[in-house]
């Protein structure tokens, strides 16, 4: 498995976990009446599984640590880095957590990540690591603990809108250099129905939670593929597929992870549309403008039975 497979399936643990761990503590801090035991069942089951996730990211990325003894190539070294301050942001979070187990295990997924920085930076074959590392949260990341094996990097927002990853590795990152989105709309739906009555109003009664869905609207503008310039002979990755990439993401019918720009965890979702329109025509058809609309809707994670 290769170092940037490695720190994507990182990235997919520090997200579950921040999930799972963000329902123990909502769970915590609810008033607990005489189902107590099986509330605490269930919040020590949440906090276990939050706990095993983080321990797996920690061993993949000393695992990608330890492979990194060479320069890495300029594409995989940005997504790389990406990725990096995705999970610094998140263990800043879990850090802070109410469960001690979690905040334990996010101390150590820290200090991991501060030595494959550190690696990183000492390599020097991604351009400037530190200044693209220290993109991170500054709404994620506070000022760490004494016990903190690795200090954390200033904090700025990092430089894209939203992450995208799934179990299996697959990641998408929006921003300005792929696909730039100016407006999301999110949508909540709760299932109240209306039970018809005879000669009656209907009366309307509460059946599910409902759902969610999440609309990102943007455009990539498209220009003819370049030459390398790292000394390399075929074209660099044209604007034009990143439409393409997104519908390959689509095509594999698994949840997707978001994660904004500034840290937040959104928890899972399914791509269910993708609309594009292409404008600007040049002479061989090739469009310089791709208008596109993405339609997430929840997936619909049941933690009562963890």
């Amino acid at each position: 498995m290769s170092i940037k497979e490695l720190i994507s399936k990182a990235t997919s643990e520090v997200a579950r976990a921040t999930e799972r761990a963000a329902k123990a503590e909502a769970q915590v801090t609810k008033k607990l009446d005489q189902q107590y035991q099986k509330q605490a069942g269930r919040i020590s089951k949440l906090a276990d599984m939050a706990v095993g996730h983080v321990d797996e990211a920690t061993k993949l990325v000393t695992s990608s640590a330890a492979l990194l003894n060479r320069v890495v190539p300029l594409l995989d070294g940005e997504v790389i880095q990406r990725s990096v301050g995705v999970m610094q942001a998140a263990a800043g979070k879990l850090v802070d957590s109410k469960i001690a187990a979690v905040k334990g295990a996010a101390l150590k997924l820290e200090g991991a990540v501060g030595c494959l920085q550190q690696k990183l930076a000492a390599l020097g074959g991604v351009g400037k690591p530190t200044a693209a590392l220290d993109a991170v949260s500054s709404l994620a990341l506070k000022a760490p603990g004494a016990a903190a094996v690795a200090a954390a990097p200033a904090a700025v927002a990092m430089n894209h809108l939203l992450i995208l990853n799934s179990d299996e590795g697959a990641s998408y990152h929006f921003g300005l250099s792929s696909a730039a989105f100016d407006s999301l709309r999110r949508q909540s739906t709760f299932g109240i129905d209306a039970v018809t009555r005879l000669g009656r109003p209907d009366a309307m009664q509460a059946m599910t939670q409902g759902g969610e869905t999440l609309t990102l609207a943007g455009a990539v503008y498209v220009e003819r593929d370049k030459p390398q310039k790292t000394g390399g002979t075929g074209p660099v990755e044209s604007d034009r597929t990143q439409l393409n990439q997104l519908r390959a993401i689509g095509v594999a019918l698994k949840p997707l992870r978001l994660t904004t720009g500034y840290g937040e965890v959104l928890g899972r979702w399914y791509l269910v549309a993708i609309a594009e329109d292409q404008s600007g025509l040049r002479m061989d058809g090739l469009p310089r403008k791709q208008t596109f609309n993405l339609e997430f809707k929840r997936y619909g994670d049941d933690y009562k039975n963890v």
